[in-house]
């Protein structure tokens, strides 16, 4: 590619013999004979070399030569003048001068060495700003947070997947350092706190450390930290720590849910084991009591193995409590943050499928009173059916509104390429699939709710009703709400 040189000279002659000797060494050559004209054509063109002479009209030349530096400080400039001076030399390097060059010329041999070396510094430079450029959108684009903190816990660089990842831009924490620290949970930011410090004092050792962080939009995610030493340097306490914020999340939650499930199971195993050896013989017994009361009224040990017998069956039934779900404990939520958490842990899966979920939320829409926990899981495999359903490249569309004291949330899965949908085959407590519709029905239900598929239109409807928060007086909160 041809290289092209700006030539800044008042004197036409000298300036005409400049772009001669130039083109005839293969340059492409650009000529201005004053400031104006010359920065015109550098904004538009973008020359490889500027040669310029300080004495240009309308416009001290070492303002110029500050002017091209400032708009691109990769672009070498060498000052052609006839001032030889040495103080005006050592200006021009002040300003930012690659080499200068007297006039008259003495050597063209000399003068080409020197245009040369300043387009081979000028490439290398372009390349080093290039790869600096094409890394720092890397970095930017990394799927993990990459920070620069330093000894005051102010964050001196943060890439834009800080947005993603916590809800904030880069800028908004960097303004205000506290507001990451704040919204750590406070179980754990003691924990974070003490293993920053120790980065720090250790200097070489990395830390690594997994955190809960209170998203923007208020629902909470897990987060692993990973610190990198800086090799270049031999010291021991750094002022500047490096590293990188993983989102673990999703490994987090679906990790707790398949231990909660490996619970439940190993439970409904034992509990069902149990009742089934005890109610067994406590059928033969009661009927036997039964019979021998009937026989011999005046004998009182008949009641009280009875009552016994009633007593294990009440037993029996309190075994068979344990394999419900757990008590719902109601708070208030916001279902946006509730669907934004869920979108985020089923983003691969849509993904994968081209699935997309549209939301259309009335921004006045209430919280609601839930299980926060029970919401994910509904949700997860709300939407998670529909994507089954629904079919690749399709939408899913997500509303809510309010009604009667509750909000109405409906997910429309369209009328489904497959087998239409069944309310009995979707509702059935013994369907195979670990988490079906009967239980999220039950987790509704538990949260004062109720969820139905409704046919009446072209489209499947599921809607899920939830009880919206209702603010109580100042006097009368509840403080653990």
């Amino acid at each position: 590619m041809q290289e092209t040189i700006l030539v800044i000279e008042d004197d036409r002659s000298f300036r005409t013999a400049l772009k001669t000797f130039l083109a005839d060494e293969g340059y492409a050559v650009l000529e201005a004979g004053d400031a104006a004209g010359a920065m015109d054509l550098f904004d538009r063109k973008r020359p490889d070399l500027v040669l310029l002479d300080l004495g240009i009209p309308d416009g001290d030349g070492l303002h110029t030569l500050t002017d091209l530096k400032q708009r691109s400080p990769g672009t070498p400039v060498v000052i052609v003048s006839g001032r030889t001076h040495i103080g005006a030399a050592i200006e021009a390097f002040k300003a930012g001068a690659f080499d200068y060059v007297t006039k008259p010329i003495d050597s063209m041999d000399v003068f080409l060495n020197v245009v040369r070396n300043s387009l081979t510094q000028s490439r290398l430079t372009r390349r080093v700003q290039e790869t600096q450029d094409h890394l720092l959108r890397l970095i930017q684009n990394l799927p993990v947070i990459i920070f620069i903190i330093n000894r005051d816990m102010e964050f001196e660089f943060l890439n834009d997947t800080t947005r993603e990842v916590l809800g904030f831009s880069p800028l908004e924490i960097q303004e205000s350092p506290r507001r990451f620290l704040k919204r750590i949970m406070p179980e754990d930011r003691g924990a974070f706190l003490d293993a920053v410090r120790k980065g720090f004092e250790s200097g070489s050792e990395n830390i690594r450390l997994e955190f809960r962080f209170r998203h923007k939009m208020g629902y909470e995610v897990s987060l692993r930290l990973q610190s990198i030493s800086d090799t270049r340097h031999n010291v021991d306490a750094p002022g500047h720590m490096e590293g990188m914020i993983q989102d673990v999340t999703h490994s987090s939650y679906m990790n707790k849910v398949l231990l909660q499930n490996e619970r439940l199971n190993m439970l409904r195993g034992i509990t069902e084991e149990v009742a089934h050896e005890i109610r067994n013989p406590l059928v033969s017994l009661g009927g036997f009591a039964r019979q021998l009361q009937a026989r011999f009224p005046e004998a009182s040990e008949t009641g009280v193995i009875l009552e016994e017998c009633g007593r294990l069956e009440r037993l029996v039934q309190r075994i068979g409590a344990y394999l419900e779900p757990l008590e719902a404990k109601l708070t208030r939520c916001r279902l946006p943050a509730v669907l934004d958490f869920v979108l985020r842990l089923l983003s691969i899966r849509l993904e994968h499928t081209s699935v997309t979920c549209r939301c259309e939320f009335d921004p006045g829409l209430p919280p609601v009173l839930a299980d926060e926990d029970f919401l994910h899981r509904v949700f997860i495999h709300l939407i998670g059916h529909g994507i089954d359903t629904v079919g690749r490249g399709q939408t899913i569309r997500i509303t809510a509104d309010r009604s009667n004291g509750f909000v109405r949330v409906s997910l429309n899965l369209g009328a489904g390429p497959g087998d239409p949908l069944d309310n009995y085959r979707l509702f059935t407590p013994f369907d195979e699939e670990e988490m079906n519709l009967a239980m999220c029905s039950r987790l509704v239900e538990r949260m004062g709710g109720h969820l139905i598929l409704d046919r009446s239109g072209p489209d499947a409807l599921l809607i899920l009703s939830i009880p919206a928060y209702a603010e109580l007086r100042d006097d009368h909160k509840d403080p653990t709400i």
